[in-house]
């Protein structure tokens, strides 16, 4: 009879489906898809923010409302981005990206100095968490490394 309950109760903890690690894959989709956002309508970002999301950009600390104003001000843009020396860590609950970023920017209309072409590069650094079952990004750095 014992036999049999240990064998019972080791199947029904078998069985139970244990929690699992966040992917990169869910990274990088979560990553590419807040991008893609970013450059083609920065209202949606929000679907991939944090509830107390807060980003650090161009020296200054911006709140997700900050954020999306910021980056309106640019108006129309194509971009071009490349990211490269890309480390993901994670855990059952968050996950951590750090990387190089290149930006390419056709801007719709000049900046006040005439440019309409802008190029940059920065190293970031991100923080995301599990928010109501899906991956959102809680804390952004980007410190520009060029100028």
């Amino acid at each position: 009879m014992r036999p049999l309950f240990l064998s019972l109760l080791l199947s029904l903890f078998i069985s139970c489906e244990q929690p699992k690690k966040i992917s990169e894959k869910e990274v990088m989709e979560t990553f590419n898809e807040f991008f893609y956002s970013l450059d083609n309508d920065v209202d949606k970002i929000r679907d991939y923010l944090s509830e107390d999301f807060m980003i650090f950009e161009v020296s200054r600390k911006w709140n997700t409302d900050e954020f999306i104003e910021f980056v309106k001000g640019f108006g129309k843009f194509e971009s071009k981005r490349d990211f490269r020396n890309i480390k993901i860590d994670t855990d059952l609950n968050s996950a951590h990206i750090s990387l190089e970023h290149t930006g390419e920017f056709e801007l719709e209309k000049p900046t006040p100095d005439g440019s309409t072409f802008l190029t940059y590069e920065w190293l970031e650094s991100a923080y995301l968490i599990k928010e109501n079952g899906k991956l959102r990004f809680k804390f952004y750095f980007s410190e520009q490394i060029n100028d």
